[in-house]
């Protein structure tokens, strides 16, 4: 604005200056101050005034927002400076803007909003102590651009952000005072051109890092901009990072709906410009890392949205941002700076490498800064293009231009370490196929002499932002039997189970080929099935797969002690550890190695988890049997039979035991030093619908502190009952001596497996007869018989028992029994009160007795219940009264 028209707009006052009469006397600098206030009660606002004592008229400055950056609300008012009325009468001259004007402002009321903390300045401690600069550093860049506008709106704070990022550009990470351009306001100007926080006027600093030696040259011109970049241009390679760091005032053209920067005397950097002038480093892929802390500032994001950039702005497009209320810095950026700096202006630390890497990505940075940012009306915004660039790019970490992964689970990105999944034996990238077809979905490897070989896949991703095409990377794929816990011995082959069997082995290597950046392809991998699988064709053994990424086409050999395998830590491995059960397999056993992972003696905990809330309903439908082999077993016997929600299903088989909720944990399993064998797992289901369900849950063996050592995933298909039955099971009973009932299928060839269940749900048994004895709450039975294509039919028989307790009464305290008929092996009366629940008497009948009398001279007078058992199960009770 041309000062003469900024002096003619304010004098077209509401009052007429014409003529003044001898009652017109003075207003006050003080009295304007009070009129201007009125203007603005109970606002935040900062009061500035123009010296003109010429002029007829105060001019006062209103800075309606302090603490947002430019553009924001301004007003510049003018007041008389004589009146013949009362000062509450006169009615100042407002003109509203979105900058102020370039003239010079003396503080009228300036708040002080940072108390104490008004003059800190940031202190970064040197990290290297030698003179030794990283490669990393030599190869990274930074210009930091601070406009200003005016002197008016080049606030002091903007000056410390500057000097907090230069410093821990220089001091925390090493990179040479060459390789930072600082473009700041007026550069190496002595003329005034900063506002100082108590709103007088000063000159910039020049020496960012208090070392004597001044840093600051360049004005923020749009043409210093440009040459400086065009300077880099010729100097930076492909993957050499490229810092831009912004902290100024933004606007935005609504109109066009363009974003810009503000330099200094108001010149303006368009979206559309900045990301012309970074197009020759985005065409040579060199890592271009873009921060921006003023008003309006994601409006550049989609502008900056080109291979091998990543873009943190402080602010959507359409919202301002904000300084910090507390400290003479501004918001986003400052907590950014904080997070590179892993330390706050005065070297506090905080923890922003989330990971605990070694390093803070630009991902992490921008995740730290949005997570702490303060204000409330600012929404940072992010783009990284492809994401890899700001998941992996950092001061002391280059992203590479090529980078070949394999997915560890279907939200793995490729950041190392992985930190999206616990689980990482579930990866979606590798999957067995019986028949080379290419189909997408995982199947349980099946041998059979015509068919030696099934055919494994691995879907490579190249998340870089370059094509692979160099052809010096390879495949190696390895198998071991199926583990919750897994170990470079046991995949490079060098463990024996039994002294006999590998318990793993790697396939031919496969050299992988040409993969476009963002893309991914899938390669096949011929698997000749292990040698166990043909010699022990009903093992019931399956097989976890480990997909590695190597630069050699071998095996690197094995040493003891050393670490190969690091899923979650390396990108460029992957593992799949999935059992898939058949409906038409279900009644089968699943054999899994449970094995100490470490040299010393440690304990385990197993727990059987399930995917989601809906699979945990498989306790409701099966029975979920672990049988432990000797050696596990005794590993749980040393441990002190610790367990939560286990039941032992049968006395005579103590190595078997029943989960019977998600809850269900097998504690403190105590093997010692390398120890593995295995255990058996069975989900013996006893009730049967129409329709499939599938069940996803996952074995987990854990060490005692709670960490995941790995699992393996079973996806187990329900039987199901069709709607139509084609044929169903012909049940025939025959009546034994003993009261037992002999059961019998006599179509049993047309079913591939039988299985008998009680009243209770429990499993009797899977031949075509079984004797089974009705009980007093459980004389029906059902045969489940099972078809070739896995669909269950079923068939039940309710049976009256021909044994129990034809009358029972008492006289004179002698209670006398007559049974239906002759008492078979392990039967037993048992007399109990009513009152209290207690068994007053317990007594075996002798085998083929049919009456017998007992001596009740020790109960009190009361109800009783007398019951007939067999095995301990209650055929038959009746009541009976002591008098």
């Amino acid at each position: 604005m041309k000062k003469v028209l900024f002096y003619l707009l304010l004098f077209i006052c509401s009052f007429s200056t014409a003529t003044f009469a001898q009652s017109y006397r003075r207003v006050s600098e003080k009295e304007a101050l009070y009129i201007a206030q009125k203007q603005f009660t109970g606002k935040d606002v900062d009061y500035y005034i123009h010296k003109d004592m010429n002029s007829a008229v105060w001019i006062i400055f209103v800075d309606a927002e302090p603490m947002k950056g430019w553009e924001h609300d301004c007003f510049i008012l003018g007041i008389p400076k004589s009146t013949c009325g009362s000062i509450d009468e006169i009615v100042p001259n407002i003109k509203r803007m979105s900058m102020p004007p370039n003239d010079k402002f003396t503080p009228l009321l300036v708040k002080n909003r940072y108390g104490n903390n008004v003059n800190l300045k940031p202190q970064v401690k040197k990290s290297n102590s030698t003179n030794e600069v990283p490669e990393v550093a030599q190869r990274t860049y930074a210009i930091i651009i601070s406009g200003g506008g005016n002197m008016n709106t080049n606030y002091e704070r903007y000056w410390n952000d500057c000097s907090f990022i230069y410093q821990t550009l220089v001091n925390k990470y090493g990179v040479p005072k060459e390789n930072v351009y600082p473009i700041m306001s007026d550069g190496n100007n002595p003329a005034a051109d900063m506002r100082s926080i108590s709103g007088t006027y000063l000159s910039q600093p020049l020496d960012l890092d208090n070392d004597g030696v001044d840093e600051i040259k360049l004005a923020a011109s749009k043409e210093n901009v440009r040459k400086t970049l065009d300077l880099l241009s010729s100097k930076l390679r492909k993957d050499d990072h490229l810092f831009l760091y912004v902290i100024d005032h933004g606007g935005t053209d609504d109109k066009k709906s363009i974003s810009y920067i503000c330099l200094w005397n108001n010149e303006r950097l368009y979206d559309y410009e900045l990301a012309s002038l970074l197009e020759p480093f985005t065409s040579k892929l060199v890592n271009v890392n873009v921060v921006l802390g003023q008003c309006f500032a994601g409006g550049f994001n989609d502008n900056l949205t080109k291979v091998g950039c990543v873009v943190a702005a402080a602010s959507k497009g359409s919202e301002s941002s904000w300084s910090c209320k507390d400290i003479p810095y501004d918001e986003f950026v400052y907590q950014w700076t904080c997070a590179v700096n892993e330390a706050t202006h005065d070297n506090a630390h905080i923890q922003s490498d989330v990971d605990n890497n070694g390093r803070v990505t630009m991902e992490e940075a921008f995740n730290y800064a949005r997570a702490n940012d303060r204000r409330p009306a600012e929404h940072p915004m992010y783009v990284s293009t492809p994401v890899s660039v700001g998941e992996d790019l950092a001061f002391n970490h280059l992203a590479p231009s090529v980078d070949l992964y394999i997915k560890d689970n279907p939200e793995d990105t490729g950041k190392e370490p992985n930190l999206t999944t616990k689980e990482f034996w579930k990866s979606p990238s590798i999957w067995v196929r019986n028949k080379k077809d290419s189909i997408y979905e995982h199947q349980n490897p099946e041998y059979s002499p015509d068919h030696p070989a099934a055919f494994v896949y691995v879907r490579i991703h190249n998340r870089g932002k370059e094509d692979f095409n160099t052809n010096n990377k390879w495949l190696l794929v390895y198998w071991a039997k199926a583990s919750t816990g897994l170990t470079a011995k046991a995949w490079k082959g060098r463990e024996l189970y039994n002294g006999e069997y590998v318990t793993g082995l790697y396939m031919e290597p496969h050299k992988i080929d040409t993969i476009k950046a963002g893309d991914y392809k899938d390669f096949c991998i011929s698997w000749a099935l292990p040698e166990i699988m043909s010699k022990e064709p009903d093992d019931d053994s399956h097989y976890c797969l480990l997909a590695r990424i190597m630069d050699t086409s071998y095996d690197d050999g094995f040493e003891e002690g050393k670490t190969y395998f690091d899923l979650p830590g390396n990108n460029d491995q992957a593992q799949k550890n999935v059992t898939i059960i058949r409906k038409e397999d279900v009644e089968k056993t699943f054999k899994v190695y449970v094995r100490n992972v470490h040299p010393v003696d440690k304990a385990y905990t197993l727990e059987l988890i399930p995917a989601t809330h809906a699979d945990s309903t498989i306790y409701n439908r099966a029975k979920v049997e672990i049988t432990m082999s000797q050696k596990i077993y005794d590993a749980w016997e040393r441990g002190g039979f610790q367990s939560q929600d286990i039941r032992q299903t049968n006395t005579s088989s103590p190595r078997k035991v029943k989960f019977v909720s998600p809850q269900s944990k097998i504690l403190n399993l105590s093997l010692k030093a390398n120890e593995f064998d295995v255990i058996q797992l069975k989900f013996d289901f006893n009730r049967y619908e129409i329709g499939s369900s599938t069940y996803t849950l996952d074995l987990v063996q854990k060490d005692m502190e709670g960490n995941i050592i790995g699992g393996e995933t079973f996806i187990v298909e329900s039987p199901t009952v069709p709607t139509s039955m084609p044929v169903t099971p012909v049940v025939m009973s025959t009546p034994q001596n003993d009261g037992k009932y002999l059961l019998e299928v006599e179509n049993y060839k047309e079913f591939t497996n039988l299985k008998w269940i009680d009243g209770r749900g429990e499993t009797l048994g899977n031949n075509k007869t079984i004797e089974v004895t009705p009980l007093e709450n459980g004389n029906t039975f059902t045969v489940a018989a099972m078809m070739d294509d896995g669909n269950v039919v079923t068939e039940n028989i309710s049976l009256s028992s021909n044994i129990g307790i034809k009358s029972a009464s008492a006289k004179d305290k002698t209670i006398f029994i007559n049974l239906k008929g002759n008492a078979p092996k392990n039967a037993a009366i048992l007399v109990t009160s009513t009152i209290d629940g207690t068994t007053k008497i317990n007594e075996m009948v002798q085998e083929g007795n049919a009456t017998m009398t007992l001596d009740g001279s020790n109960l009190k007078k009361g109800i009783y219940v007398v019951s007939f058992s067999v095995n301990e199960n209650v055929v038959d009770r009746q009541k009976i009264e002591i008098e």
